[in-house]
């Protein structure tokens, strides 16, 4: 079960939702730990593998990291997640499957109890598929006054990180970009993977 992605959505959803921070990756990812840590979150949420690993790189550990293995769709990419309590999940390309979103609720919801507790929390979500859209069920399951950080491809020559401050309007953008998805009862195993 899932909504799958409509072709009418594909370019739209290519624009930076957020704040973007570009140059050099580095540079990038230490910018917008500063901007994240000036707006102290609640929970912070890294979505695809460089853009965590600059983060990571920069000696900023995001509370949940939802990755893929992979840059770009392609290129294999290795994170140092020794800290982090592994999930996995699939998700298809072009899918936000019901299953992904139901463990990354899960992820929020034990992060908010830990950092209420411990102040620390550490899960990272590995895809089996693709992340992307994740973005979006991420922006409405979020506690107001958290944080997603994700990479932006190149975009006319615009590329980076950006970091999303979770809003009221925010999600209720996030509902209706939803609306617009397709959704099925079932989700067929089909050339919508990988």
């Amino acid at each position: 079960m899932g909504y799958k992605l409509p072709e009418t959505l594909r370019t739209s959803l290519r624009k930076p939702i957020g704040k973007l921070f570009t140059g050099n990756a580095l540079n990038a990812a230490r910018n917008a730990k500063n901007y994240i840590l000036l707006n102290n979150p609640r929970i912070t949420i890294a979505i695809g593998d460089y853009c965590t690993k600059t983060l990571i790189d920069v000696e900023f550990f995001p509370d949940i990291v939802i990755y893929d293995g992979k840059t770009l769709r392609e290129k294999e990419i290795t994170l140092n997640l020794d800290s982090y309590d592994e999930k996995s999940v699939i998700n298809p390309r072009e899918w936000i499957l019901t299953v992904a979103w139901d463990v990354i609720e899960k992820a929020i919801a034990f992060c908010t109890k830990q950092i209420n507790v411990s102040d620390k929390c550490r899960v990272a979500v590995r895809i089996d598929g693709e992340e992307d859209l994740l973005v979006i069920p991420t922006i409405i399951s979020l506690p107001i006054g958290s944080v997603i950080v994700y990479g932006q491809p190149p975009l006319n020559n615009d590329e980076g990180i950006v970091v999303v401050l979770i809003t009221p309007s925010l999600k209720k953008l996030g509902h209706e970009l939803l609306e617009k998805f397709e959704f099925h009862e079932e989700f067929i195993n089909g050339n919508n993977y990988h």
